[in-house]
């Protein structure tokens, strides 16, 4: 099956949407809390994949995916899009139990043991138990449910046939897209899956959306997602100009690339010239011929969307960190990680002083 992930645009950093304008009749919309979570791809067979249709290795998530195909008795051709979430985690949390195979066996218990007892804890406030245990706070949220056979779709007419998917509505779609097949009639909020429809409303005013927004915020969702009614599946990244789909978030200055390399560091070398800064701090030179390689990660070379590629350096990492990354570059070239920064000065530019916190390596958004 010839499938992609539809992926949503990405908003210019610093530069808020004209709702107002984009969005000329709130009645053609719906907007959804939108969660920072990891995206997963349901198909009516076969394993649970990721946002770049890689399997998914964490054996707990696979159970989960079995246990909704067992049940919801889907044709090959269906894709459930569902994002991995907890809303008692942060991402990192979060990501945590998406990339590891099995947190609850004993090598995942030794492993977290031991940075507990070298004072490497990852998880301030969580303990081991809390670490290599699973949480039944963690589930699959329903966005979006494509059917490859239909062809062409709009979001209205996906949202029926989810609905008609999980709680047999007697939904009547056009016969030309052959949507007239029998398909069980299941209300998963009263099964014991893991699994939740994400609620999509409409809205009048588009003061109602202000509010939903502020809602979302205050509720600890990272905003909103806001879809046209009319808007059909793109497999790719949709582009803000295709005036579909929109993310209204509380940060403007986050961006995500793929990790291209390792980059070393470097330290001055012994005899190298020092001066005194205004401040009245000692500085020390940072020409070539000055420095020699330190044998520790300064950051990732990272490959933005549009191409754009920069270093961005690394923040809550120690010198043991530094120096496992630059021996294991292959365990995160290729990677895609979410990481801040400035606006970039001129147009065209990278981002300014970016940093990536540990944690953030990402496989869907």
């Amino acid at each position: 099956m010839n499938f992609k992930p539809e992926l949503l645009p990405n908003n210019k950093a610093g530069e808020p949407l004209d709702i107002e304008t984009v969005i000329a009749n709130p009645r053609e919309w719906l907007y959804s809390n939108k969660l920072d979570g990891a995206r997963v791809e349901i198909f009516g067979i076969g394993p649970a994949k990721g946002r770049s249709l890689k399997v998914i290795p964490n054996v707990h998530i696979q159970r989960m995916v079995k246990d909704i195909q067992l049940i919801l008795q889907l044709p090959e051709c269906v894709v459930i899009e569902a994002e991995f979430y907890s809303p008692d985690m942060n991402f990192a949390e979060i990501m945590h139990f998406f990339r590891s195979e099995d947190v609850t066996s004993d090598k995942s218990v030794k492993k977290y043991e031991a940075l507990m007892r070298n004072n490497k804890w990852p998880f301030p406030g969580r303990d081991v138990k809390w670490a290599t245990s699973w949480h039944k706070s963690l589930k699959l949220h329903v966005f979006n449910v494509v059917n490859i056979a239909m062809g062409d779709t709009t979001f209205l007419e996906r949202k029926l046939y989810a609905d008609m998917i999980f709680f047999g509505y007697e939904t009547k779609m056009n016969e030309k897209n052959n949507t007239n097949s029998k398909f069980p009639s299941i209300d998963i909020n009263k099964l014991e899956l893991d699994m939740i429809q994400i609620v999509h409303r409409g809205f009048e005013h588009i003061d109602n959306l202000y509010q939903a927004y502020d809602q979302a915020i205050l509720d600890g969702y990272e905003g909103l997602v806001v879809r046209n009614l009319n808007a059909l599946y793109k497999q790719g990244r949709q582009t803000l100009k295709s005036n579909t789909v929109y993310k209204l978030k509380n940060d403007d200055v986050e961006f995500d690339g793929v990790i291209l390399s390792v980059e070393e560091g470097t330290v001055a070398r012994e005899g190298a010239q020092k001066t005194v800064n205004e401040l009245g701090r000692s500085k020390t030179s940072q020409l070539k011929e000055d420095r020699v390689l330190s044998g520790m990660a300064k950051g990732f070379k990272v490959r933005m969307d549009d191409g754009r590629e920069l270093t961005v350096s690394l923040k809550g990492y120690d010198h043991e960190d530094r120096k496992n990354l630059l021996r294991n570059p292959t365990d995160f070239v290729g990677e895609t990680i979410r990481f801040t920064g400035m606006l970039p000065v001129k147009p065209g530019g990278v981002p300014r002083h970016a940093h990536y916190t540990k944690g953030n390596i990402r496989d869907a958004k």
